[in-house]
């Protein structure tokens, strides 16, 4: 073998030698990529980036590992830095863990970060890190009541039954129209529809329809202030009494004006009795010349006395509606005088003096009863101020919490908290209640008004819509 020939064999075998070595220590070629890890936490509540108005929500996460189960001694979750593995309160499951902050380590508004690291029996680990928002002005939607009834469905069966109704007593009016030759002129005139029924019964029908339709838009609109319920029965309160509350003012007014007329009738009365009229001649003659709020009761009875009609009889129908106890009960004195006999207009005169000095201190008795009046709004607004008071230091307690039980435990805070406590109530559902408990006392405060002024509740709920408006204001503006 020439030389050439032997260095070429040479060098060939060098250059396999080389190449052995290479590939027995991994020279030359690329580290393998390391494999991914099959175990995935998956955050669940809260989301993600969300806000909640819960000071103590349920923390949640999920694992999916389709090579090995989780190996529960190795999940740990992080709340703000801190380990709360062990916490009361957490639930550790090869699924998923749970942990629901104690009230004692109630969250604060603000942003909290929730770490959760796990590895299941081969060794595979994984971490998951997010973070949401404690925001205590807003309040998880409550779940709606009318989930499985749909409103528009109900309105409808509602109007099918009212046009059914319809159609039959629209076949019952015609077939009396053919039998009896019916007239809604000639029915009306001796049946007349009862002044409650357009002044209470429909608005409270109207103000029914409104709450449904109000409740189920507001259980079913997302961003609506937490109070949103409250203010659809404030409306529906004011549909329902406003007529009710106009008409009962009024009356009331209209039967002091009847008072005070009445009682100058008696005087003329008796002054046309001393003339020589007799009872129902002096009536006859008056009806002719009134001009005031009795002209038109006075016309009726005239025309009662010239049919023939007894006197008694006809001042009974006449004051009737005038809806006044002293009015009938004068009237009632001058009937039984007037059947007797004797001095009859000695008698009437004395009734309208009598009368005319009640009337009189009855007005003169209003204008004291102001005061009072006054003072009831004063407590009323010094009652509001006193709570509104409460709700601005409501955040700088933390929460409030009562108990019921140990009346010597101090009140607790977010620190600290006794055995016999109440859960803590958040400042959005303490401002519920307190709007709610001024709603309340509004419509009482208006109620007592009315019995303490003029005898009647109903009288006062002029003042109940007042106070009631007058409350809804201050909390939407102060504490929208």
């Amino acid at each position: 073998m020439n030389a050439n020939l032997r260095s070429v064999l040479l060098v060939l075998l060098a250059v396999a030698l080389a190449l052995a070595v290479a590939g027995s220590t991994g020279v030359g070629r690329a580290a393998p990529r390391p494999a991914l890890s099959p175990l995935a936490i998956d955050p669940v509540s809260p989301a993600p980036g969300s806000a909640t108005g819960s000071t103590t929500p349920t923390i949640e996460a999920t694992f999916s590992d389709p090579v090995a189960p989780v190996n529960l001694g190795s999940v740990t979750m992080f709340v703000d830095g801190e380990n709360v593995t062990g916490v009361q309160g957490m639930t550790i499951t090869p699924a998923n863990i749970l942990y629901t902050p104690p009230s004692i380590l109630a969250l604060k508004n603000g942003l909290h970060n929730v770490t959760v690291d796990a590895a299941d029996i081969d060794g595979n680990r994984a971490t998951v890190t997010w973070n949401f928002t404690v925001n205590t002005n807003i309040t998880t939607p409550a779940g709606n009541p009318f989930a499985a009834v749909k409103v528009t469905t109900l309105l409808l069966y509602i109007g099918i039954g009212a046009a059914v109704s319809g159609a039959l007593v629209g076949g019952y009016i015609l077939f009396l129209r053919q039998t009896a030759n019916f007239t809604f002129r000639r029915y009306f005139a001796t049946h007349p529809v009862e002044h409650l029924v357009f002044v209470l019964y429909v608005p409270l029908a109207v103000a029914f329809v409104f709450i449904l339709l109000g409740l189920d838009y507001v259980y079913t609109t997302a961003g609506l202030p937490s109070n949103a319920v409250d203010y659809v029965f404030i409306i529906a309160i004011f549909i329902a009494l406003t007529l009710f509350g106009i008409d009962a003012r009024r009356e009331m007014l209209r039967i002091r004006v009847f008072e005070r007329a009445f009682s100058q009738l008696l005087f003329e009365m008796a002054d046309a009795m001393r003339g020589g009229l007799d009872p129902a001649k002096a009536i006859v003659e008056l009806a002719k010349t009134h001009t005031n709020i009795l002209q038109k009761p006075l016309r009726v009875a005239s025309d009662g006395i010239r049919l023939g009609r007894p006197f008694e009889k006809v001042l009974t129908d006449m004051v009737a509606p005038m809806k006044s106890d002293l009015i009938t009960r004068y009237a009632g004195l001058v009937a039984d005088a007037t059947s007797v006999g004797g001095e009859t207009a000695t008698v009437v005169y004395r009734a309208a003096k009598d009368m005319d000095d009640f009337v009189k201190i009855e007005e003169e008795r209003e204008k004291q009863l102001l005061l009072p009046v006054a003072v009831i709004y004063i407590a009323f607004a010094v009652l509001m101020a006193v709570l509104f008071a409460l709700l601005y230091i409501a955040p700088e307690l933390g929460t409030l919490n009562i108990s019921f039980l140990g009346f010597s435990q101090p009140l607790s805070t977010g620190a600290q908290k006794s055995a016999s406590s109440v859960p803590h109530l958040a400042f959005s559902t303490l401002k519920e209640r307190f709007f709610e408990l001024m709603v309340i006392n509004a419509l009482g405060t208006g109620a007592i008004i009315g019995a303490f002024t003029e005898g009647r509740a109903r009288y006062g709920i002029l003042h109940s819509l007042a106070l009631v408006a007058a409350t809804a204001v201050a909390f939407l503006f102060l504490f929208p």
